[in-house]
């Protein structure tokens, strides 16, 4: 019956299926406790319910392809590259734009200490690729980019970049590179919690906790504390706001798109073509700030309903999820098992021994409440840094969601998904994983010193 269907109705059944999809996870997250208590978001589960039900697992053990047919999970796996740039363009716009120097006096601790991180993963699993993991168990040289892909950046970034890794010779660590990011998510929630509990009995950490620890199932795991434009009701304005919305992400797309073409075109002129294995996504959030500041510019940022731009990069983000998971080759993870192994130590004693140690010479003032939202976002999403601060300052008596937001504007168009991370493979192609390995260490050396010492500056 399905190859009967046209190619378009094809997307649409793709959609359609999807979107039960959504609601299966929901329910059965609703019904374990555990993936609550672990905040883990329905998507993924649903992303994990389509794995097993699909070819690999249901189709293997009985023989019957699965539940879904293969013309629609060949829609799902071209899905996240393209939805990326949805999630991406929808960063900047409905956020009201500071000032750049109250900008960067909020958030340089957090922007450092995260930038700090990344570095830390690009250096740390250079080195791994080169000494360990490339001569004995043949990994390619474009996997020094993946523990930060995976675990600062997470799925989406990984879906968003499988172009360019298939590009590079390395279609497999797009497989590695979600199950990394799945584990990161879960151990950043299970070793976050774990620290957040020795802050809170340890007397030689102050912390703002006034309240027993719970796992919050209304917990809004997407929310980001950024000075929202004023949504309060307005007249009619001839276009319904998520209509509007869709409109401005769209406008940041196409604006990325002549952006990134304009890169490629100058860096043409001068023989390079590092911009033409640059992805789309990490533009589209320059595109979103540029729709944004001219909204703001012309007086229609109050028009902008933050809840509806927010709404659709939901789904956005979401589907992504849910195709990435769902799609990815459990083949490709069977074969990787010791370098998942070896990034996941990595990047689970580098995060948590650079929260203790550094953490409280990068911040000033509760230190502990900054830097462990930072240390969610190196292991997970931006979320998971906000679960892990409202579980050590539920109150928000300190100012960490408010810094930690600021943060996004700095960070996210950088590492974690952003330029610099898209452009590491590149990097790596051209100029040779060593050379990369050895210019991440000293940038991380750089901007700890940076760090460390803007921390000992008087507050004022």
């Amino acid at each position: 019956m399905i190859d009967r269907l046209t190619d378009a109705q094809t997307v649409g059944l793709s959609l359609v299926i999807l979107g039960v999809m959504f609601a299966v996870g929901w329910i059965v997250r609703a019904g374990l406790g555990f993936l609550r208590a672990l905040f883990i978001p329905s998507s993924i589960v649903a992303g994990f319910l389509v794995l097993l039900l699909g070819p690999q697992v249901l189709g293997h053990l009985t023989d019957t392809g699965g539940l879904f047919p293969a013309r629609v999970l060949d829609i799902w796996r071209v899905m996240p590259g393209l939805l990326i740039n949805v999630v991406f363009g929808a960063i900047m716009i409905g956020k009201t734009l500071p000032k750049p120097r109250q900008l960067w006096h909020a958030a340089a601790p957090h922007a450092l200490f995260g930038t700090f991180l990344s570095l830390g993963q690009f250096a740390l699993a250079g080195a791994a690729v080169l000494f360990l993991l490339g001569p004995v168990f043949g990994l390619p040289p474009a996997a020094g980019a993946l523990l930060e892909m995976s675990f600062a950046g997470g799925h989406g970034t990984i879906a968003g970049m499988g172009q360019l890794l298939t590009d590079a010779g390395a279609p497999e660590l797009v497989d590695v590179g979600l199950g990394l990011a799945t584990i990161s998510m879960i151990t950043g929630i299970g070793v976050g919690s774990a620290l957040v509990r020795w802050a809170v009995r340890s007397p030689k950490v102050t912390v703002a906790r006034n309240v027993a620890l719970t796992a919050r199932d209304d917990y809004d795991v997407d929310r980001i504390r950024v000075a929202p434009a004023d949504n309060r009701d307005r007249t009619d304005d001839g276009i319904h706001a998520t209509v509007l919305a869709f409109a401005l992400i769209a406008a940041a797309i196409l604006l990325a798109i002549g952006l990134l073409w304009g890169l490629r075109f100058v860096a043409g002129q001068f023989g390079s073509e590092i911009f033409d294995r640059l992805p789309l996504f990490p533009i589209t959030v320059i595109g979103g700030f540029i729709v944004q500041w001219l909204a703001t510019r012309t007086g229609q940022a109050a028009n902008i309903d933050k809840r509806a731009v927010d709404g659709i990069s939901a789904i956005a983000l979401d589907a992504l999820l849910v195709c990435a998971i769902g799609t990815m080759s459990l083949a490709a993870l069977g074969s990787n098992v010791p370098a998942i192994i070896v990034f996941t130590v990595i990047g689970v004693l580098w995060s948590a021994v650079s929260l203790i140690w550094l953490g409280r010479r990068f911040h000033r003032r509760n230190w502990f409440e900054h830097t462990v939202a930072d240390f969610g976002q190196s292991r997970g999403n931006v979320a998971t840094g906000f679960v892990l601060a409202d579980m050590v300052d539920p109150q928000r008596n300190t100012s960490t969601a408010n810094d930690y937001g600021y943060k996004q504007l700095i960070y996210e168009p950088i590492l974690g998904g952003g330029l610099l991370t898209a452009l590491s493979v590149p990097l790596i192609t051209d100029f040779g994983l060593p050379t990369f390995t050895a210019v991440s260490f000293g940038l991380l050396l750089v901007i700890g010193a940076w760090g460390v010492m803007r921390g000992r500056q008087p507050t004022g």
